[in-house]
């Protein structure tokens, strides 16, 4: 059975005391928004219906918004993870061993751009101390949070 397109989401249910259209919206991990719309509440099956696809589709296109602001389904954090040393969300140090066994540190910084993660490292050498690099990673990190997620200045902390 070949399911209706402009059903999607919405499912019926006719059971001994419930009838009515049941409408399941999913966001990024989880259930979004649920609501029955019952035929005696709305007026009819038809109605109900007809509720329950403006129900779907405002909150899809607010489901739809989000995931698109988190890019691949996470939102650049605003709050660094437990592990995360700098204190910084989105903003690392790390080290590479280059194969002739040379190390370097750096740090890093990290976003969501259009559903892929990015990131640039920031070296520390003699000329960019530890301080100047991460200042500098953690301003990319900070601009990029601007930009793309459209975050005004007194939301930050």
């Amino acid at each position: 059975m070949k399911k209706d397109k402009k059903l999607k989401g919405i499912s019926r249910i006719d059971s001994k005391s419930t009838h009515g259209w049941y409408v399941r919206i999913y966001g990024i991990k989880s259930v979004f928004a649920c609501k029955l719309f019952s035929d005696r509440l709305y007026g009819g099956k038809q109605a109900a219906l007809k509720n329950a696809i403006k129900y779907r589709d405002h909150n899809q296109m607010v489901a739809d918004l989000q995931i698109t602001r988190a890019g691949n389904g996470t939102r650049g954090r605003s709050t660094p993870f437990k592990h995360n040393k700098t204190g910084v969300a989105g903003v690392h140090k790390s080290y590479n061993r280059k194969k002739n066994g040379y190390v370097y540190h750096y740090y890093r910084a990290t976003w969501f751009e259009n559903g892929k993660s990015c990131s640039k490292e920031f070296i520390i050498t003699k000329n960019r101390p530890e301080e100047v690099a991460f200042k500098m990673a953690v301003a990319l990190r900070k601009e990029k949070e601007r930009t793309l997620y459209h975050l005004d200045d007194s939301s930050e902390s």
